[in-house]
């Protein structure tokens, strides 16, 4: 990859695919063979998932604004001696349906899909963890319940309704300020039952098997008609997929 060199400097690449949580976490893995390859890497997101930078801490990851790059560029370009990779657009720069769009991310980059996991380094907060277990949510060790998750969308901003009536707690899985989507891994990993729509979610449970629960999959009304975008990556656990 011709990235322009700085004397005496790392060269520096920069990711333009800023949301959502679910593509920042697949796509970690060709962020760390950058890295692996001499690259520093410069990571701009939206505003609210800023807050997952404590989890990759091989690469630099800042609020968006900060960085006034042309998020709408389909192309590689230079940008103040960085080279600017356009991972959002990378469905229609490699000509493949929208049903590949996450494998094209790879293919872009001229790796396997396949390998995704291999090198996705996540680093957990693990005193959050136990502060939204025990504090904010009030859960004990040992305790059944199920996880509920209705949201998807940047920012959780669209909803599809899940309604479980088995005579466990039901404890709602949404934003809460203070925490990130992994900082809910330990809830995840007590939980009797998941019930989720389909989300990035999705990617957390494939990277830790330490979520043993009944995991259960919902479409994404009224947008997804089946599972299509996202069952070839379903393959750590015996998922339940609901219509």
């Amino acid at each position: 990859m011709p990235i322009p060199q700085t004397p005496n400097k790392t060269p520096t690449v920069i990711i333009n695919q800023f949301f959502g949580a679910g593509d920042i976490i697949f796509c970690q893995s060709i962020a760390n063979r950058l890295v692996e390859d001499g690259y520093k890497v410069l990571w701009p997101v939206t505003d609210i998932y800023a807050p997952l930078a404590k989890h990759f801490p091989n690469i630099t990851m800042i609020d968006k604004k900060l960085l006034n790059i042309d998020y709408m560029r389909r192309d590689e370009y230079e940008y103040n001696g960085c080279l600017v990779i356009p991972l959002r657009f990378s469905d229609s720069i490699m000509q493949v349906p929208y049903l590949d769009c996450m494998k094209s991310k790879y293919m872009l980059m001229g790796q396997d899909w396949e390998e995704w996991k291999e090198n996705c380094i996540i680093k957990r907060d693990y005193d959050a963890e136990c502060e939204l277990f025990f504090d904010v949510l009030g859960l004990k060790v040992g305790e059944k319940y199920n996880l509920i998750s209705e949201q998807f969308g940047t920012g959780g901003t669209r909803t599809t309704s899940i309604m479980v009536d088995n005579g466990l707690r039901n404890v709602d899985m949404k934003f809460i300020e203070g925490y990130t989507l992994i900082d809910w891994l330990k809830v995840m990993e007590h939980a009797t039952n998941i019930h989720v729509v389909s989300s990035s979610n999705i990617y957390l449970f494939e990277l830790f098997p330490t979520i043993q629960g009944e995991i259960n999959i919902y479409i994404r009304k009224p947008i997804e008609q089946n599972h299509d975008l996202y069952k070839y990556l379903l393959t750590s656990h015996n998922y339940i997929l609901h219509d």
